[in-house]
């Protein structure tokens, strides 16, 4: 019942003046904004995390007013795209890439002022990224590690991984899109044998690992442009985050607490399958889960969440 009401409330806002904000554009669209010039009127937010990590929902926070566009993985095509060749190191030309998302920064700060761009898939560009399309702002968005994984597992990651091939290099993951099948990256060294061997809940946490270990590297590099890394378990309907993000960002049209604790429901995006807890997980899918953490990403209780 709860999902039912979910999504009719999903399907409501698709309705609103706020949903039109988030539909695609053309690349001719994006285009008759080319000349835009940005001033100190103007701000720019680029968002990262390893997804399942709230920042659609974050992104969503900032659509909900009128001086703000938030968006999340509006160019999930290119984006997931982005990840693969960044990952793998591949020699593909990305001035396309980067072309994308100025024209859309443009178009976003033209039309509303101020942008929120959160993708996942930037997870293995953030210096790039930052130096081509010099962002205002930074947020690195993370969740409890267990919850990640969980909630990929939902999701069918890694699931038809058993029976490949174990092949060095980057692959092709059998799923129902081109989009899941380049964000399913795989360990690209000697590592790659023993992984094939791991649990899906293994695999899953190599990711998320990995995924938050390059994050939180490349983010602490990052100068002369402000930032704030922000867990998720502190953040969630918390309305004292929401108004330091009011302050800190001038909103306009300041939700009420009613309207805040409603956000979470226009931007759905969960699995459909049964969530599969970690009570439930087998002693070696537990121990998998804590050696890779460990081994990987053993920071996660350090970061505390600190709106900049």
């Amino acid at each position: 019942m709860k999902n039912l009401i979910y999504k009719i409330k999903n399907k409501l806002f698709r309705l609103s003046k706020e949903a039109v904000k988030l539909e695609r554009p053309s690349y001719e669209e994006l285009n008759k904004y080319s000349s835009f010039q940005r001033s100190e009127d103007n701000k720019f937010i680029l968002s990262f995390g390893s997804g399942r990590c709230g920042q659609n929902w974050f992104a969503k926070i900032f659509n909900s007013h009128t001086n703000w566009i938030g968006t999340c993985e509006r160019f999930s095509d290119f984006e997931s795209f982005y990840r693969y060749i960044s990952y793998f190191k591949l020699p593909i030309n990305k001035e396309g890439f980067f072309k994308l998302f100025e024209l859309a920064s443009k178009r976003d700060m033209a039309k509303y002022q101020n942008t929120f761009i959160a993708s996942p898939y930037f997870s293995f560009g953030v210096q790039e990224l930052c130096n081509r399309l010099y962002p205002d702002y930074l947020f690195f968005h993370i969740r409890n590690p267990v919850k990640s994984v969980e909630s990929f597992y939902r999701k069918g990651w890694y699931l038809n991984f058993d029976d490949c091939i174990i092949k060095q290099g980057p692959s092709i993951d059998f799923s129902n899109n081109l989009r899941r099948t380049f964000s399913r990256i795989i360990p690209d060294n000697e590592f790659l044998t023993d992984w094939y061997k791991l649990t899906r809940i293994g695999k899953i946490t190599w990711f998320w690992a990995t995924v938050n270990k390059a994050l939180y590297e490349d983010f602490n590099k990052i100068q002369n442009i402000s930032k704030s890394l922000v867990k998720l378990e502190d953040v969630d309907q918390n309305y004292e985050i929401y108004e330091q993000l009011t302050s800190k960002f001038n909103f306009k049209g300041i939700l009420s607490k009613k309207q805040f604790y409603n956000v979470i429901n226009k931007a759905p995006n969960k699995g459909l399958a049964q969530m599969y807890h970690y009570k439930n997980w087998s002693d070696l899918e537990k121990k998998e889960f804590e050696n890779i953490l460990k081994n990987t990403f053993p920071y996660y209780d350090n970061i505390q969440t600190k709106i900049k």
